[in-house]
């Protein structure tokens, strides 16, 4: 919710597909996780002439029947870059909704904790670097 969503799904907790048509189905589902498994899953919670935009990268399939796509007009599409354009977007929606970058800051004397720390997938978002 702090990175400004109106509606948080638990997917370990509940089905993300059955939670969106609770709420009439995404119109658009951005998909980040890298994992093929729960991008599979995603198409059944979209509404109609919904998007499924996958960003997470993996090399696996992602395993969607086509009558799925087909009733109700819906779509997934691949995206790999960003546009000038697209970070207007994202600053906007930011300043909209009053996000904030979430980040861990370290001092420059402790560089090397701090790689360690983004390296082992444990940093909450980024690790920021300061200086005096």
């Amino acid at each position: 919710m702090k990175l400004g969503a109106d509606v948080y799904i638990d997917s370990r907790l509940k089905d993300p597909a059955e939670e969106l048509q609770r709420l009439c189905g995404a119109k658009a589902i951005l998909a980040t996780a890298p994992d093929s498994k729960a991008m599979s899953e995603l198409p059944a919670g979209l509404g109609p002439n919904g998007n499924l935009l996958l960003i997470g990268v993996t090399t696996s399939p992602i395993e969607t029947p086509p009558v799925q796509l087909i009733r109700g007009s819906k779509s997934m599409q691949g995206w790999g870059g960003v546009t000038p354009t697209n970070s207007d977007d994202v600053l906007i929606f930011a300043e909209l909704r009053a996000v904030r970058a979430m980040i861990e800051t370290y001092p420059l004397e402790q560089a090397a904790e701090a790689c360690a720390r983004m390296m082992s997938g444990n940093a909450d978002f980024r690790v920021v670097l300061t200086m005096p």
